[in-house]
């Protein structure tokens, strides 16, 4: 027989014991998982980039932030053969007593470049296809927007004292790239409408159209003479969403190492079981005179053909799995279609193998200088424990580098993980050392307990750490979304009244405060900011300095808000560097928050270009703050010193928050009509997203708990049927020695019980570090979970373990003394 036919003959005989069948199942979930997310992944951007040809409505789009200079749009016109500008802002509509929060597009005579528009008489008419937008003094209405304003075709509202006639529904753009994602309300007017709208915080779209070479040539013009300005491509670019797909593939792909953690764990306790029989086969090879180096490369093939088998299984449920959310994703994404990768799948597998090999070495480490003495004996793995432990840290730190793109979370929940480790590492030594050394002087079966167990000391720290791990993940995982949505909701209530004022002019304050005063309402907060956008770091333009895709970077491609101060603001704290003194000359000094510096590779003393107002300010990164609660809920992520103003030639804005009592709401559609532009955001409409959003979120929870819940129940058999023999060896000894197996049962439940309860204590540690770190630091809500609910979570784990250990040893000691012995 060959050494290959030997080993899938081996591999088959492991899949018949619990050992075997708990590794297979484990590896399998883990593929599984992974691969799910690859497929989806890549399904998802496919139709992407079928949507970008299909949707952009030109050969390239050019997008800014402002509007380009007179002498950048004539150049633009030369180079390409059409081009059409287009703008878009966000402004509220009123129509009698209703209002809405639209997305307004600007159009010019040469809209659409491509394709045509669909418009009917009312939502439900048959739609007509034209080839120009509205008219001066016209607006189209969106199908949603009509309804929610209660208007029709024929109907005159009021945009910055211009009247505009509605004279059509607006069915299809055809440069609506956004067509199926956006949920925002939409109105078309031509840009020559006579409307007095501001214009410094607008959103351009130039639309092109022009041959390949012409589009080289756009390509390094923008990029040499217009900053921060964001291209395109129809054929060959990139959608705009990709970037934030990838963001949720990495954010789920982090999510795994939770789950190959809990792998991990149940693939160790089986390993002992594993380990034993290895050494046995190689006594037996070695007996018959085949050589260690064999052996081993038996053993090696055996593990690899198990390994393709739960590769197999792992990737037909994953099809599975991948069809069912491509058709829950089609609510979504219409027309998207399930598309296999072998690329993607190939890449999944490779990387996995190369994890669970990492985790396998210091086995064939142990076997391969291991003499045929020690393999009779059977040796001792404790001085193996440890490069078990390092093996593993390094697997699952190559995990979370290659999703995370989030390093200060990610290091977050490392840390709060092995800190509950070594606190139940340290509870272990400690609790089981105290109990032995009380028992000595006693007689009864918890002393004989704690002696047993002192006696195992190593085996049973691993047992507690894969339990207690366990317990850790499962309790974090279900807390984190229930706590999280009814602590956003009871802060934001708290600290920011019913209404966000989201952007304010300062021209427009004077309006505001007296409608307040005029209605009894009360102004919480107002803090000043101008729009700007980080163009270049240190001389590097932005997307050349982070490359790689993170939340992060996504915000800071677009204006933000950059805010001014002197004093450190009472709902922040100095966390690095040094904050500058009032009244300092020094205005070009920045600071920003720790987790921005992280995700972005900040240091003090980097230098931060901003494009503001159509000019360049460079600033010197001194300082971090962080969010503090208590003194209000507007923060910055930017903050500069006060003297800075007066060298920054931009319009200033406001943002803050509201109190309105019941009858204030019916008024502010007046104050709406003045001032379209006026960003108010009441907190019920935040509210409501956060709910569609957590709905949508909770679906892909309750998967992932169900992998939690599965992997869990993994590490429990693993937890039992890895030190079944010990076990059995044991009470076989007792039973020798006279006990009764009623004796056996309580030093089971004694021995069970301990486990349990140390390990449920590391659970909790490790749930209360996690919080701190991820809801305070992160989200800076404090951290408040129920008790009850924890206590009754732990209960019910304590009680499962010992209700699976004491089934287990009821079942072991059903057999004979002899048989027990010779297990």
């Amino acid at each position: 027989m060959s050494k290959y036919s030997l080993a899938i003959e081996n591999s088959w005989r492991d899949l018949k014991n619990s050992d075997g069948r708990i590794s297979f199942a484990t590896q399998a979930a883990l593929l599984f998982f992974l691969i799910t997310l690859s497929l989806s992944s890549h399904s998802i951007q496919e139709y992407l980039k079928t949507n970008l040809d299909q949707m952009l409505g030109s050969d390239m789009v050019l997008e800014n932030h402002g509007t380009l200079a007179h002498y950048h749009e004539t150049a633009l016109g030369n180079i390409a053969d059409v081009v059409s500008k287009t703008a878009l802002s966000d402004v509220t509509l009123t129509h009698e007593n209703n209002w809405a929060r639209v997305q307004l597009k600007q159009v010019d005579d040469f809209y659409p470049v491509q394709g045509s528009l669909q418009i009917a008489t009312a939502p439900t008419a048959l739609a007509q296809s034209v080839t120009q937008g509205p008219k001066a003094d016209e607006i189209w209405l969106g199908p949603r927007l009509a309804a929610k304003l209660s208007a029709q075709v024929g109907d005159t509202l009021i945009l910055g004292g211009t009247d505009l006639t509605i004279s059509a529904i607006l069915l299809h753009e055809p440069d609506r790239l956004m067509e199926g994602h956006s949920v925002a309300m939409r109105a078309m007017i031509h840009s020559n409408s006579g409307h007095e709208l501001d214009t410094s915080n607008l959103r351009l779209r130039y639309l092109i159209s022009a041959d390949a070479s012409e589009q080289e040539y756009i390509e390094t013009w923008v990029s040499d003479n217009i900053a921060g300005a964001k291209l395109i491509k129809k054929y060959g670019g990139v959608h705009p969403l990709a970037g934030f797909w990838k963001r949720t593939e990495n954010f789920l792909g982090l999510a795994s190492v939770i789950l190959f953690f809990m792998g991990a764990v149940a693939l160790d306790m089986t390993n002992r079981r594993w380990l034993a029989k290895m050494r046995y086969r190689l006594a037996l090879y070695n007996s018959f005179g085949t050589h260690l180096h064999t052996g081993i490369s038996i053993i090696l093939s055996s593990w690899f053909f198990n390994f393709l088998l739960a590769s197999i299984a792992g990737t037909v449920f994953a099809w599975l799995a991948h069809l069912m959310i491509i058709a829950e994703l089609q609510a979504y994404f219409p027309n998207i279609t399930a598309v296999w990768s072998n690329r993607g799948v190939t890449q999944t597998i490779a990387l996995v193998f190369l994890l669970l090999l990492a985790l396998k070495t210091p086995s064939f480490i142990q076997l391969r200088h291991t003499s045929l003495l020690s393999l009779i004996r059977n040796s001792a793995e404790n001085s193996f424990v440890w490069q078990r432990l390092l093996w593993g840290l390094i697997s699952v730190t190559t995990l979370a580098a290659a999703y995370s793109d989030n390093w200060l979370l990610t290091a977050m929940t490392l840390i709060a993980i092995f800190a509950a480790l070594v606190l139940m590492t340290m509870l272990t030594w400690c609790i089981i050392r105290l109990g032995d050394k009380f028992g000595q002087s006693r007689s009864g079966l918890l002393p004989f307990v704690f002696f047993i167990m002192r006696r195992r000391l190593f085996a049973k720290s691993s047992q507690i750490m894969g339990l207690g791990l366990c317990g850790l993940l499962v309790l974090f995982t279900l807390m984190l979304m229930r706590d999280l949505g009814g602590m956003l909701e009871n802060y934001s209530r708290t600290h920011d009244g019913n209404l966000i004022i989201s952007e304010a002019q300062e021209n427009q304050l004077p309006a505001i405060k007296n409608w307040a005063k005029n209605t009894d309402s009360q102004i919480r907060a107002l803090r000043p900011f101008v729009s700007a956008q980080l163009i270049e770091v240190n001389g590097s333009a932005l997307n050349d300095y982070m490359q790689k895709p993170s939340d992060t970077l996504a915000v800071l491609q677009d204006p933000i808000r950059l805010s001014w101060t002197d004093e450190t603001p009472r709902n922040n704290q100095l966390m690095g560097g040094t904050w500058w003194e009032q009244d300092t000359p020094r205005w070009q000094q920045i600071s920003t928050e720790p987790e921005v510096m992280t995700d972005m590779g900040f240091n003090y003393g980097d230098e931060l270009t901003y494009m503001i107002n159509g000019r360049r300010y460079t600033f010197t990164l001194v300082a971090s703050h962080a969010y503090k609660s208590g003194g209000g809920s507007i923060t910055f992520w930017f903050q500069v010193p006060f003297a800075a103003i007066t060298h920054i030639d931009a319009p200033t804005r406001y943002m803050g928050s509201m109190e309105l009592p019941d009858d204030a709401w019916g008024s502010l559609s007046a104050l709406w009509q003045r001032f379209p532009t006026l960003s108010l955001v009441p907190l019920k409409e935040l509210t409501d997203r956060f709910d569609d959003t957590l709905g949508i979120v909770s679906k892909v929870t309750n998967g992932y708990a169900v992998m939690i819940l599965l992997l869990a129940l993994f590490v429990l058999a693993a937890s039992v049927s890895g030190y079944r023999a010990d076990d059995a060896l044991k009470n076989g000894l007792l039973l020798s020695m006279g006990l009764k197996k009623k004796d056996c049962l309580k030093l089971n439940f004694y021995d069970w019980a301990i486990t349990a309860i140390i390990a449920a204590v590391g659970a909790i540690s490790g749930t209360w570090i996690a919080g701190i770190l991820i809801y305070e630091e992160q989200f800076s809500l404090p951290y408040n979970p129920d008790i009850l609910w924890v206590l009754g979570t732990v209960i019910a784990m304590v009680s499962i373990v010992c209700l699976v250990g004491y089934m287990a040893c009821r079942q072991s000691l059903q057999i004979s003394v002899r048989d027990l012995l010779q297990s």
